[in-house]
């Protein structure tokens, strides 16, 4: 039982770091989106004449679900506690980009945005486990709560006909600042402990839009984001791996001025 209080001890460190692993798979999804941005900027200079920049501000509305796994390994043995709650977020995106016309009605466009989250916080209970080995996962509470982030977006659109509205498919990617907490309370003494920390996530984003013409272009956006981030803390005899997959179905509503 020494181990197990010295691992109450270290619950409040800010040793938590990123996975190697999830690190690759993140960065690579997000380069992959980079790239696809910079051919939709750099069009072919045939359209190059119909290209506009513009400015575009939207409101969003996300139906964020957050699951929390929790595991505790100490002397070869460990236990696993997964537990999952939902929310309701808001944010405000400001962004900018290109959009490029071409035959038949399609055009073709890149965006980068900024994220002005409304710091709604997700939080939940962890379940304990009753093995009644020294590598239970101890009952507590688990936070998630974005803070502000950074976009890159790809949009293909079809016209639906003349004077008509346009169907458009977004896909892209975001760098999140979000701020992770777990903790729990030992059930010998009653000590409560907690690991705090912020790391950035990836969300990558797909989803489906109706463009509105006119002098001021008016969209709606309904996409779906997912990410995973997870960090380990770990010490003589102990090791604590936090995982955390989030995902929301967004709906938005923009203005775009050229």
């Amino acid at each position: 039982m020494n181990e197990n209080r010295d691992v109450a001890r270290r619950y409040g460190s800010a040793s938590g770091r990123m996975r190697a692993g999830a690190v690759l798979r993140s960065t690579a999804g997000f380069s992959l989106t980079l790239a696809l941005l910079a051919a939709a900027i750099l069009s072919p200079t045939r359209v190059e004449a119909q290209s506009g920049f513009f400015l575009r501000f939207a409101p969003e509305v996300s139906r964020v679900t957050v699951e929390h796994t929790k595991v505790v390994t100490i002397g070869g043995g460990s236990s696993s506690s997964t537990s999952a709650h939902s929310g309701v977020g808001m944010a405000g995106v400001l962004s900018g980009g290109v959009r490029s016309g071409a035959p038949a009605g399609w055009t073709f466009g890149g965006e980068v945005e900024v994220v002005i989250t409304g710091r709604r916080l997700i939080e939940g209970i962890i379940h304990p486990t009753t093995s009644g080995e020294e590598h239970d996962v101890w009952s507590g509470r688990w936070e998630f709560q974005d803070r502000f982030g950074v976009g890159g977006i790809v949009v293909v659109g079809r016209g639906l006909g003349e004077g008509r509205p346009r169907l458009d498919f977004v896909l892209g990617a975001r760098r999140m600042w979000s701020e992770f907490a777990t903790g729990g309370t030992n059930p010998e003494n009653g000590v409560f402990g907690e690991d705090r920390t912020r790391l950035g996530r990836w969300p990558a984003l797909f989803g489906v839009g109706l463009g509105l013409g006119g002098p001021r272009p008016i969209d709606l956006r309904l996409r779906y984001a997912t990410s995973s981030t997870d960090w380990i803390n770990s010490g003589p005899g102990f090791r604590l791996d936090y995982g955390y997959d989030a995902s929301a179905l967004i709906l938005s509503a923009g203005i775009a001025t050229r």
